[in-house]
């Protein structure tokens, strides 16, 4: 009976816990690597790698950028935003700084709406090196953000330098 209940257990813990891959960013000249869950449905970007949650709520992205181009990486960034019709609300900006990893990072935070209602918005810049960036993108609906915090936080806990 032990025996059943302790199979049983691990089955439980497990059922919700999705397989992740770990992605080089930029997979051409990799800066950085992440972990993303296989349901995030992962796929690589010009300069890095992006993911939506299973319930479409939550959208996150990981680029890297160089002294040469991480202006045009963060226009970039803000263009797709607003491409996809998402407004930030400038009176409710925060900024955080810290360490993530080792690595120094600057977040500045936004609530703001999309087509469908409220949604937290954030841009990150972690410093892989010297010479490198890494931006993420962040992009919720306040009514599921909070599902989804969870393999979000994993995935910034798994930023790494590449070897």
């Amino acid at each position: 009976m032990k025996k059943l209940l302790a199979t049983t257990a691990i089955l439980l813990l497990t059922a919700g816990t999705s397989l992740a891959a770990s992605f080089n960013f930029p997979s051409d000249d990799p800066v950085a690597t992440v972990e993303i869950p296989d349901s995030w449905k992962p796929t690589e970007t010009d300069y890095g790698v992006e993911g939506n949650s299973p319930d479409a709520g939550t959208y996150i992205s990981f680029d890297a950028a160089g002294a040469e181009d991480t202006e045009q990486v963060i226009t970039d960034v803000f263009a797709f935003l607003e491409e996809n019709g998402v407004t930030a609300d400038p009176a409710s900006q925060t900024e955080s700084k810290g360490d993530q990893n080792g690595m120094p990072y600057q977040t500045l935070s936004w609530k703001g709406t999309d087509k469908d209602g409220p949604v937290t918005i954030g841009v990150g810049i972690i410093g892989i090196s010297a010479d490198s960036l890494a931006i993420v993108t962040y992009w919720a609906s306040t009514e599921t953000e909070e599902k989804n915090n969870a393999d979000v936080n994993a995935m910034l806990g798994s930023i790494r330098a590449a070897e």
